[in-house]
């Protein structure tokens, strides 16, 4: 009886750390290309990966970004504010997939329409986060794309 009670913890443990795990990627080397023009937006995702082991790339218009990816800057992801200066996300990530079909996407923007999710989807992005979002919603996204 007691066999079954360790067991049963076991595949409990076992449980939980996997759901941990697929809440937070192994991001350890990982790059990530953050564009996003408001400062207080930023600090928020850097503060989410400041413990993780990642590089950071900061970009704050989507000029900037299509020419940094078609640079051959290495990226492993893109988090893509879609109303961004110079050029907006939706038309920043269409440029990009003309030449780099292999770096997720996540699109990120204050607007939560389903409507704006298709076009996200549309324009090439992998997935789509409203703001304000959790950390752990960030995460398990992450860890479908990367």
């Amino acid at each position: 009886m007691q066999q079954t009670f360790s067991n049963s913890l076991n595949d409990q443990i076992k449980e939980r750390s996997t759901g941990l795990q697929a809440e937070n990627p192994d991001l350890i080397g990982k790059t990530i290309m953050i564009v996003e023009d408001v400062p207080s937006n930023y600090q928020l995702l850097y503060a989410y990966f400041s413990k993780c082991g990642v590089k950071i790339i900061h970009v704050d218009n989507g000029v900037d970004a299509v020419a940094m990816i078609s640079d051959g800057v290495k990226v492993d992801l893109i988090i893509m504010d879609i109303r961004l200066p110079k050029l907006n996300g939706l038309m920043a990530t269409q440029q990009i997939r003309t030449f780099r079909k292999d770096i997720p996407i996540i699109a990120q923007t204050a607007f939560a329409m389903q409507s704006d999710r298709e076009m996200c989807l549309k324009a090439g992005c992998d997935e789509f986060l409203a703001k304000p979002f959790r950390k752990q919603e960030l995460m398990r996204i992450m860890s479908k794309l990367i």
